[in-house]
């Protein structure tokens, strides 16, 4: 065992490549969540179109739900298997590690759930669970980290074939008159709970939604999926992909033609990922668009790699470092900014008022909002605000933040 005190690291050896690839990661995130925010998700379809542009919005949610939906959190999720593998990397044989690590886990999850009891769509508190898991496999080979990821992106769908032969028959699916519905409560009376003034009944209808999102990991297999994404992106990290080889075009378009391939078959077969099955239509229906979702996320980091390669000097490229070198801020400013822009007991009140290209429009507004912030804090500031905090939480002592 290596003697040599554990540090944190210092903000000049960071990889700028992956502060952009967060802050590219983070907009993605931003628009898919909006629509949790603003009650898109959560109004009845005849209110939705009693909005009116049905039209645009239609185009607008179909391009989010091929573009954007499950890619970005696949690109975040990868990032956080790539920042353990670095963590491990410099100082996995240093005294100390294993505790400072998980200790930074406990930290995050309750983060976490005290964001989940903000927005029941927080990720924080699973990545933090998942986490566990991931640090528990720091000494294997990468071999077998690998196949571990393969299992385990392979496990959901094989319980999805057991669950449709034993149980899934006898669910009753909730009717689909909403872009999100529950078995036992009506999209109307999910409305009411957040348009409410009174924090009670708002915190009520989260924690109800935070419930059912736990539940719906099983048919998703969300956790499965999380914790292969994180090995994936350790391994993937571990052989010099990601910052080195996924730019190059025999990696990059073999990933692009089949995360647009299976994407595109996975839309026109619209299964459900978040149901049990209960015909083998919607099993090949999981598995075409976990593929799609994995590749494509893939060659998203390749296309963004590239062009950071051919512009190096890019202005939005910056920006964008700035934005993702401080991810935990600008993601936990994104629940709390849609919060008192939408909801009427703390903010102004927007909760399901405006059409998908209006909130579209409101969260382009929280991204330059968010853009400008981060780049006038690094200015004077070394780490992102919660950054900071999490660091000194984990390593229990007062770090500078200011730039000397």
């Amino acid at each position: 065992m290596n003697t040599t005190q554990i540090k944190p690291t210092q903000a000049k050896n960071r990889i700028i490549f992956l502060d952009v690839l967060r802050g590219f990661a983070l907009i993605g995130i931003l628009y898919a969540n909006v629509l949790s925010w603003s009650g898109l998700k959560f109004l009845p379809f005849e209110d939705i179109r009693a909005l009116g542009n049905i039209e645009v919005d239609t185009m607008l949610y179909r391009l989010l739900t091929f573009f954007v939906d499950t890619k970005f959190y696949t690109i975040f999720s990868l990032l956080f298997g790539i920042g353990f593998y670095i963590q491990f990397s410099r100082n996995g044989k240093k005294d100390g590690f294993d505790k400072t690590y998980l200790r930074r886990l406990g930290i995050l999850l309750i983060i976490g759930i005290i964001h989940a009891l903000s927005w029941s769509g927080d990720i924080l508190t699973l990545y933090a669970l998942m986490g566990v898991f991931l640090w528990s496999m720091r000494n294997v080979s990468s071999k077998t980290i690998f196949r571990t990821a393969i299992v385990l992106f392979i496990a959901p769908i094989l319980l999805d074939i057991v669950y449709m032969f034993t149980f899934a028959q006898d669910i009753v699916k909730p009717v689909g008159n909403a872009l999100k519905v529950y078995p036992d409560m009506e999209p109307v009376a999910i409305v009411e709970g957040f348009r409410s003034t009174n924090y009670i009944d708002v915190f009520k209808t989260n924690f109800h939604n935070l419930v059912w999102r736990w539940y719906d990991f099983i048919p998703s297999g969300r956790p499965f999926k999380v914790l292969g994404l994180f090995l994936l992106g350790f391994y993937l990290q571990s052989t010099g992909f990601i910052t080195e080889r996924s730019s190059k075009l025999k990696n990059l378009l073999p990933l692009l033609i089949i995360g647009f391939g299976f994407t595109a078959m996975a839309a026109i077969m619209k299964g459900s990922v978040s149901s049990f099955s209960k015909d083998w239509t919607n099993v090949l229906y999981k598995l075409i668009h976990e593929v799609g979702q994995i590749t494509l996320g893939l060659s998203y980091i390749g296309l963004l790699a590239l062009l950071v390669k051919k512009l190096p000097g890019f202005f939005l490229f910056k920006i964008m470092k700035n934005y993702g070198q401080q991810s935990m801020s600008s993601y936990l400013g994104h629940t709390y900014i849609g919060i008192l822009i939408f909801y009427p007991f703390i903010g102004f009140g927007a909760f399901g008022e405006l059409t998908l290209e209006q909130t579209f429009g409101v969260a382009g507004l929280i991204l330059l909002f968010q853009f400008v912030f981060s780049t006038l804090w690094f200015r004077y500031f070394s780490f992102g605000p919660i950054e900071w905090l999490w660091r000194c939480a984990t390593y229990a002592k007062w770090f500078p933040i200011r730039k000397s």
